[in-house]
């Protein structure tokens, strides 16, 4: 008698792996969309950062303005004078599938929608003012998942938080 194995039992563990697999590869996907969700977050944080430190800088009026779902241009000048003419002075691109989420909603954050109404920095005189809007956020969004992540001010901080929101009922969770 030969030893060996028969089809049907090759079939199965075949089946078993296939069924194994497709379960991490599933959970591998949702790790990817977390971590591209919070350097997005994180992205935008440094980016508006830094962009109150250029304003102390050079002392002057920047405008940071959403061109595109994925795209951020900061303008030398206040939001109201931006036009076709205006000197940019620095933008931030985001890869896709995340993109700029213009939610009308806050979504439980304080303050405007920066996607929706532009982001004015101004230099304050004193020691230790940001020149930051004194509130708002940015949102982004995983491509068409429940998985948001955003940069935020609120009026009792000096500085942006990155957090992350991981479905719709969840709250806003610190980076």
């Amino acid at each position: 008698m030969k030893s060996g194995y028969t089809l049907v039992e090759l079939l199965t563990v075949i089946a078993i792996i296939g069924i194994l697999s497709s379960l991490g590869y599933s959970n591998f996907q949702r790790a990817v969309a977390i971590a591209r969700t919070k350097d997005v977050a994180y992205n935008i944080t440094a980016f508006m950062e830094k962009t109150a430190n250029e304003t102390r800088r050079i002392n002057d009026t920047l405008c940071l303005k959403k061109e595109t779902s994925n795209k951020l241009i900061v303008f030398k000048s206040s939001c109201e004078n931006v036009d076709g003419n205006s000197i940019r002075f620095d933008s931030l691109l985001i890869d896709p599938p995340v993109k700029i989420n213009t939610t009308t909603d806050n979504n439980g954050l304080e303050g405007p929608n920066f996607a929706n109404t532009d982001a004015e920095f101004v230099p304050r005189p004193g020691v230790g003012l940001s020149c930051s809007p004194y509130e708002g956020f940015f949102e982004v969004q995983y491509g068409g998942m429940d998985l948001y992540g955003s940069s935020s001010k609120t009026k009792h901080r000096n500085s942006y938080i990155p957090q992350i929101k991981y479905d719709e009922t969840s709250n806003w969770s610190k980076i």
